[in-house]
C-alpha cells in the first residue's frame, strides 16, 4: 500500500464518527419508517416528522452518501436496501443499535483514552450494575437497549439452534434474559419445551408482553430477581447470553457459583458469548468482537478467551465441556457440573 492510500485509510477511519450520528439522528426521527411506503421530499418529511425542512434535506443527503437513502427524482428521496434496516419493523433490524450507539456509546467512548490510562471510568460514565438499574429510570435508552437485545438476540439463537442441540432440554431458563426474546424462540422451536426469563423486576411487563406476543406464555414465564442474590433452582439448562461479558471476573464468577448452587448434577449451563481469538486479524468479525470488548471495557467487564472460561467455569464449579461456533461474531460455550 502507498503512502498515500495508507493515510487515507486512516482519515477514513477518523471520519467513521460522522456516519453514526448521521444514522442515529435518521433513527430517532424515524427517517426510514416514513419512507417505508414510497419516496418523499425532505419537505414532506419534515412535516412528518416536525422537523426544520432545510436541515433535513442536509441530512438526506448525507443519508445518500452513506448509501442509505437514494435520489428517486423530483427531490424525493428512497430507502436502499440497506437502508431498510433502519427501520424498527424489519427483520434484522438494526435501529437500535443505530440509536444506542449514537448515544450512550458513543458517551462510553468517549472516555476511551482515560480508562486505558487509569483502569477506570470518569464518575460521569455509568457502568456496571448501575448502568442496568439507571436504564429503567430512562424510557428512550432502555427502549433502545431492549431493542438492540431483541435484534442480537433473534439472530444469535437462530445461529446457535443450528450447530447445538437444545431439543433435550425440558425446563429452560434465560437468565438475565431481558425481553425474553431468547426464551420465546427457544420455546417456539420446541413445543415440548417450558421455561422461564429470570430478571430483574423492572423488566416484568415487558418481557410478558413480548412472550405474550410471541405465543409462548403458556410454557413461558417471569422470574424476578437478582443472580447477584440467587438464581431459580429446578431447571435442567441454565442459559445465559452476552451476561457474563458485563462483568469482571469477580462478579461473573459469582453468578456462575451461583447458578451452580441452584442447579443439579444432570443441569447444563450454555453461553452465548464473544470469545476473543489467540490470533487476531483485520476481519469484520475480530474487528465485532474487539469492539465489543472495549465497549465491555467501558461498562466494567470483558470479552475473554476460550481459556479465560475454562478457569473462570472452574473456579465456579463448572467444567468446560465445549464450544462450538455457528460461524458467526459468537460461540456456543456448554458447561457442565464438575
Amino acid at each position: 500500500m502507498s503512502s498515500s492510500a495508507a493515510r487515507q485509510q486512516v482519515l477514513a477511519l477518523i471520519n467513521g464518527s460522522w456516519a453514526a450520528q448521521v444514522i442515529n439522528a435518521a433513527a430517532l426521527l424515524q427517517i426510514p419508517e416514513r419512507l417505508a411506503d414510497g419516496p418523499k421530499t425532505a419537505d414532506a418529511l419534515a412535516r412528518e416528522v416536525q422537523a426544520h425542512a432545510p436541515s433535513l434535506l442536509r441530512l438526506m443527503r448525507a443519508l445518500v452518501t452513506l448509501g442509505l437513502c437514494e435520489a428517486a427524482g423530483d427531490g424525493r428521496f428512497a430507502l436502499t436496501v440497506a437502508g431498510q434496516f433502519l427501520r424498527g419493523d424489519v427483520q434484522g433490524s438494526v435501529r437500535g443499535r443505530a440509536i444506542l450507539t449514537g448515544d450512550v456509546l458513543w458517551k462510553w467512548f468517549s472516555d476511551l483514552a482515560n480508562m486505558v490510562k487509569t483502569g477506570e471510568r470518569t464518575k460521569a460514565v455509568v457502568s456496571g450494575a448501575d448502568s442496568f438499574e439507571a436504564l429503567g429510570g430512562h424510557t428512550e435508552r432502555l427502549n433502545a437497549f431492549q431493542q438492540v437485545m431483541i435484534e442480537s438476540s433473534t439472530v444469535g439463537v437462530r445461529e446457535a439452534m443450528k450447530t447445538y442441540d437444545f431439543s433435550r432440554f425440558k425446563q429452560v431458563i434465560d437468565i438475565g434474559g431481558g425481553n425474553g426474546v431468547v426464551l420465546a424462540e427457544l420455546l417456539k422451536a420446541h413445543p415440548g419445551q417450558a421455561g422461564a426469563v429470570f430478571e430483574l423486576a423492572y423488566i416484568e411487563d415487558r418481557a410478558r408482553t413480548y412472550l405474550e406476543a410471541a405465543g409462548v406464555s403458556a410454557r413461558g414465564r417471569f422470574l424476578a430477581g437478582s443472580f447477584f442474590d440467587a438464581v431459580p433452582e429446578g431447571f435442567d439448562l441454565y442459559l445465559m447470553k452476552f451476561v457474563i461479558h458485563d462483568w469482571d471476573d469477580d462478579k461473573a464468577q459469582t453468578i456462575l457459583a451461583n447458578t451452580r448452587k441452584a442447579c443439579g448434577q444432570d443441569a447444563v449451563l450454555v453461553l452465548l458469548e464473544y470469545l476473543v481469538p489467540e490470533v487476531l486479524d483485520q476481519s469484520l468479525k475480530d474487528q465485532a468482537i474487539i469492539r465489543e470488548d472495549l465497549t465491555m471495557m467501558s461498562v466494567g467487564g470483558k470479552e475473554r478467551t476460550a481459556g479465560e472460561f475454562r478457569e473462570l467455569l472452574a473456579k465456579a464449579g463448572w467444567r468446560l465441556a465445549g464450544i462450538t461456533s455457528p460461524g458467526t461474531t459468537f460461540s456456543v460455550i456448554e458447561a457442565t457440573p464438575s
